[in-house]
């Protein structure tokens, strides 16, 4: 765990190590969010669609289970 000092105009800087395995970038935004008391800092992708391509690959497939679902559903009616 890293320790950082708040400065007068309640500035931080997130340490070298961390901003490089996060691979944190200058004029990257980041979210700040707070959890159980604490302050949470989450980078957002440069590129948020990029980085959400192929995020439910090896997963069923939810084209396969609607139509299946809907074939299910003539099939009823």
């Amino acid at each position: 765990m890293s320790t950082v000092r708040m400065s007068s105009d309640y500035r931080i800087v997130i340490p070298k190590p961390i901003r490089e395995r996060l691979r944190i970038t200058p004029g990257q935004k980041l979210a700040i969010s707070e959890s159980n008391g604490s302050i949470v800092v989450t980078p957002i992708p440069l590129e948020p669609v990029e980085y959400l391509c192929g995020i439910l690959k090896g997963g069923p497939s939810l084209t396969e289970q609607l139509l299946e679902e809907r074939k299910r559903d003539l099939e009823h009616e």
